[in-house]
């Protein structure tokens, strides 16, 4: 493990070649190391939520999470 902070980034399967293109060039570059989830649903904007906080898996060492900015809900259900 590093200083460098753990981002943990959900998407869904649309979005997940595009997003891990984009980590791997911007992580090393901007000094933070990566996990992506891919949830089960093709468009990530049709997340909502309590969806993705019931199948959610934060990896041991994480230090932020990062859902699509597209969701609805509140993010209290992730408390």
């Amino acid at each position: 493990m590093t200083d460098r902070p753990r981002i943990h980034f959900v998407t869904g399967r649309l979005a997940e070649h595009a997003l891990r293109q984009v980590l791997d060039r911007l992580g090393p570059r901007a000094g933070f190391e990566h996990t992506v989830q891919v949830l089960n649903i093709t468009v990530a904007a049709l997340m909502t939520t309590p969806w993705i906080a019931r199948r959610l898996e934060v990896p041991a060492g994480t230090t932020r999470v990062l859902i699509p900015g597209a969701c609805r809900g509140s993010l209290d259900v992730f408390r």
